[in-house]
């Protein structure tokens, strides 16, 4: 049976022939290059996978399949820089794989993550929208006073005893 222990053990074996270059980055990348056509491109599944799992159990009310679909993209995405990330790691293929897929579920908040630290380092504010409060049935607006004095009313005298 074929793991995703082999296939990675292979590609590395196979960049290290292929490629006679010293520097040692353009290896590294060059095999988990090998590595992700030979059998890696499984973790955008697994990613995919795990924000489909959350998908179904999730209750939103504005979930509709737009929605869906951008999220298990990002999920998938966010596998595939898990598993460049993840790939000169010593550690075991299941707990790679792990990893990966607890990217792919988190993937919106990691965009909101991401999006809100660049933000904030750009100085560029959320625009939140202010709360209108309560839309007048008719459409018009609030009539101004005719007195301006009688807009204002006196304050209230206090109710608790003086010191």
């Amino acid at each position: 049976m074929v793991t995703l222990d082999v296939i990675l053990a292979d590609a590395a074996v196979e960049a290290v022939k292929a490629v006679k270059d010293p520097n040692a980055v353009t290896n590294n990348f060059q095999g988990a290059i090998l590595a992700f056509k030979k059998g890696g491109w499984i973790v955008s599944l697994i990613g995919a996978a795990a924000m489909v799992g959350r998908l179904l159990i999730d209750d939103a009310a504005d979930a509709n399949w737009r929605r869906s679909a951008k999220h298990i993209l990002a999920a998938a995405l966010f596998a595939i820089i898990a598993f460049f990330v993840t790939y000169q790691w010593e550690m075991s293929a299941i707990n790679k794989a792990i990893i990966q897929g607890l990217t792919g579920a988190l993937a919106p908040e990691l965009v909101d993550w991401i999006s809100a630290n660049i933000k904030a380092k750009l100085g560029i504010k959320d625009k939140k929208s202010k709360g209108r409060g309560r839309k007048r049935s008719s459409g018009r607006k609030r009539s101004k006073p005719r007195n301006p004095d009688a807009a204002v009313p006196a304050p209230k005298p206090s109710r608790r005893k003086p010191r």
